[in-house]
């Protein structure tokens, strides 16, 4: 084959590779972005946890699919080995790297699979019995997917295929890997969520948040330090990333706000403690708070689910949606149910007042789907 039919092979692959079927079914079939929710990843794993069984099987047989169709037909198309293993780790990377979501994806597992289904099932089946062993032994699905992945370069070097296919599978190997570093930071320091982990309880997530609000308030307002979460002795869903907003009261009253869209920071935790800090002394119509004030202060954490742009005052219901209005380099936000607040025209001039933004600048207005905690 000539460089250019090498080329088309790479682009088609990567680009059918790059189809998002984990986001567009959570978007298109229950409403939401499945980025926002759980390990924030649109995988089957994830799509499993949050949507249910039927979602994430549908959506592991499609990412498989994409896997498999590029390199078998290019295999069948070629005959050449090589050619199907390029597809193959084009989709993969399609896969983890998207266009369709910005140069970002899922873990490459499935589509991986797919690969190896396609140019070399026999090291298909060897790594998939690898993953259900690890699977039961640790509970671990990212220990399970880490290990299969390094398993099937090594079986294709003992099965004898060509150094061509061990280079190959060794690369796609290297990638699996590398999308599961954050994973594999989390096993480190051992907050790693396991299968069959039961989510903690609404009391106990909300206990956790509100002190870990709390004790960063006053460490920031008496020693002007940060505290160190500790990740171990905290509910699981705190270990993973995600959106958070921390609202202080004083006497039933908003004393100060403090929140972003995107995760600054590896875990709801860090992000907990970052915005509380700047909550004590960056609120823009407040002074800082003050030792005194700390006894008559109360806490409320709001966990982000999904944000997107709001175009229409009409689709914001202040009772059960949040508001974020940008401009510059300001931002204001209002949680939803707040006292006095009874239409979204109303809550828009609040988060917008709460910024210092004019009246008559063209700001970014988001709407916010959180959950409450405090």
């Amino acid at each position: 084959m000539d460089i250019a039919q090498w080329v088309g092979i790479a682009l088609g692959s990567y680009l059918v590779g790059s189809l998002p079927f984990g986001f567009w079914i959570a978007k298109i079939f229950f409403g939401v972005d499945i980025r926002q929710h759980g390990s924030g990843n649109i995988g089957a794993t994830n799509v499993m946890r949050v949507l249910g069984k039927k979602a994430g099987i549908l959506v592991f047989a499609l990412d498989v699919l994409k896997g498999w169709f590029p390199s078998f037909l290019t295999l069948q198309v070629t005959g050449q080995e090589g050619a199907g293993l390029l597809a193959g780790a084009c989709a993969v990377a399609g896969h983890s790297l998207s266009p369709f979501l910005k140069f970002k994806g899922g873990k490459g597992v499935a589509t991986g699979l797919g690969l190896l289904l396609g140019v070399a099932p026999i090291t298909a089946v060897t790594g998939l019995s690898f993953w259900f062993l690890v699977l039961f032994v640790t509970r671990y699905v990212s220990v399970a997917s880490i290990l299969a992945a390094i398993s099937v370069p090594v079986s294709a070097y003992l099965l004898g295929f060509q150094p061509v296919t061990v280079i190959a599978l060794s690369a796609a190997a290297s990638l699996v890997v590398w999308r599961h570093r954050e994973n594999i930071q989390r096993l480190l320091q051992g907050n790693e969520t396991k299968i069959g982990r039961k989510p903690a309880s609404s009391s106990s997530l909300q206990h956790a948040c509100i002190d870990l609000a709390r004790r960063a308030v006053e460490s920031y307002a008496r020693e002007g330090a940060r505290i160190e979460p500790d990740l171990k002795q905290l509910p699981a869903e705190l270990a993973l990333p995600g959106g958070v907003f921390v609202a202080i009261y004083q006497d039933g009253d908003l004393r100060s706000m403090s929140g972003s869209l995107e995760a600054e920071h590896p875990n709801r935790a860090k992000e907990i403690v970052y915005h509380a800090a700047r909550a004590v002394v960056l609120d823009p119509r407040n002074l800082p708070i003050e030792p005194p004030e700390l006894p008559t202060l109360e806490y409320v954490v709001y966990l982000l689910e999904t944000s997107e742009p709001l175009t229409d005052a009409k689709d914001l219901d202040p009772a059960r949606d949040g508001v974020l209005i940008e401009w510059q380099d300001k931002q204001g936000a209002m949680m939803p149910a707040t006292k006095g607040v009874e239409s979204a025209e109303q809550q828009i001039e609040l988060a917008r007042a709460r910024a210092g933004i004019p009246r008559e600048a063209y700001a970014q207005v988001y709407r916010l789907r959180v959950r409450r905690l405090g």
